[in-house]
């Protein structure tokens, strides 16, 4: 699979519509945890001097067609893989990376040393995200993390403090968790009283192609067992910010995916820019030697158009637990009054709360419930397949992310449809 021919950097700023904030992703893990069905990969010896000098390229080649404006980017966000694994690496590459407001990273709890975290901090990073996932050693041998409980509490009580926000993720596996008498809560419980200002409750996506495979979810019981954790979140004066996360009241929230505008860099990113939604190559040498030769690595684009736009907008509008008609209004005219009829029916269904008198619909816990639902069932049924197509290139570089089993992905009739209609160009066309 080639690059979308054509494409340069100033195409990608005509298609903004708005100001964008940055994604920077680092493929690389020393060891690969079977859950996590991210592009990454355990490097090749020389292979991150060349990424990051690629990477590099990527970006210089966007700030000089003048993609960041003249305020810098809305927001800096960096993950992974394990984005800690190489900090001078990363610190040469955002030495002049123009960004007006915050700049956040993932942290592997092994890397949360004060010592790490306070050159994060000399970095210019505002905020972490600790990916505790656990503060269970049997939780985390059952997700194989390189990390034990003792080493996540010690990153989250040396990040606390340090940032202006600290946020935790927790994966949230109801079958093994009743098994072992409410381990999640008591995690739950754990961060809050280490004083993370965000607590991401990730329930456990099953992709197919990963080693965790295909499973069922016990739908009713996750939806109980987020009930529990908000009861115990507003007990600490915490409140559900969003469908799995949970801030102090005072505090700001920690997200990559609800910016409403992001552009990606790198290897298995993606960016979204109002009516186009991108995404690089995942292979890591089909990615340098794109930017070698002094293309944009983009290896797929979807133009979704208004609708489209709209749709994707809206979706993670309501992750984030409210639907800001007018913000919406704004930027795909009265297209977004199709909205109107769902969202006047979403109140009486006790899915919407009254709206306020300044058009935003906010999510209940009735609407947290059957969103959670419907986010599982995009996943699996336009991003897992999207993903297993692209993680496909590593096999053709030879099997360096060979715990991804592509041929396992789920397959269904969805995605083929939403490539052929919104693709550009389309399948089977030259790229």
């Amino acid at each position: 699979m080639g690059e979308v021919s054509g494409l340069g950097p100033a195409d990608v700023v005509a298609m903004l519509d708005a100001p964008v904030g940055a994604y920077v992703h680092v493929p690389f893990c020393t060891r690969i945890c079977p859950f996590c069905p991210y592009n990454k990969v355990v490097p090749r010896t020389g292979q991150p001097g060349r990424y990051f000098a690629a990477l590099l390229g990527e970006i210089r080649r966007y700030l000089d067609a003048g993609i960041a404006g003249p305020g810098g980017f809305t927001s800096l966000y960096v993950g992974g893989g394990t984005p800690t694994l190489f900090p001078e690496a990363l610190a040469e590459l955002l030495a002049d990376f123009p960004v007006a407001g915050e700049r956040a990273i993932e942290v592997l709890p092994t890397h949360g040393t004060p010592e790490r975290l306070d050159t994060l901090r000399a970095m210019g990073f505002s905020a972490v995200s600790i990916g505790a996932q656990s503060f269970s050693d049997d939780v985390l041998r059952h997700l194989r993390r390189p990390h034990d409980a003792a080493e996540t509490r010690a990153a989250v009580e040396a990040a606390v403090g340090r940032f202006d926000l600290v946020d935790v993720d927790l994966i949230v596996d109801v079958e093994y968790d009743d098994a072992h008498a409410g381990a999640f809560l008591r995690d739950l419980r754990t961060c809050l009283e280490l004083g993370a200002d965000q607590v991401s409750t990730y329930p456990l996506m099953r992709f197919g192609y990963t080693p965790f495979g295909r499973a069922r979810h016990e739908r009713r019981r996750e939806h109980e067992v987020l009930a529990a954790a908000t009861d115990i979140a507003a007990s600490y004066g915490y409140e559900r910010r969003s469908v799995w996360t949970f801030n102090r009241r005072s505090s700001a929230s920690y997200t990559s995916i609800t910016r409403r505008r992001f552009l990606g860099f790198g290897a298995g990113s993606s960016s979204f820019l109002g009516r186009n939604f991108l995404v690089n190559h995942f292979g890591v040498e089909t990615y340098i030697a794109a930017v070698d030769r002094g293309e944009l690595p983009i290896a797929r684009r979807l133009q979704l158009g208004g609708a489209g736009g709209l749709a994707y907008d809206a979706f993670w509008q309501a992750y984030a637990g409210a639907i800001d008609l007018p913000a919406l209004q704004a930027s795909y005219g009265r297209l977004a009054d199709v909205l109107r009829a769902p969202l006047a029916l979403g109140a009486p269904a006790g899915l919407f709360a009254q709206p306020s008198g300044d058009g935003i619909h906010a999510l209940t816990p009735r609407g947290f419930d059957r969103y959670h639902d419907l986010e599982r069932w995009v996943t699996y049924h336009l991003i897992e397949p999207l993903w297993a197509e692209m993680l496909a290139e590593h096999d053709r570089e030879g099997g360096r992310a060979a715990w991804a089993t592509t041929v396992s992905a789920r397959r269904g009739p969805l995605w083929p449809v939403v490539s052929r209609v919104l693709e550009r160009p389309r399948p089977g066309q030259h790229r």
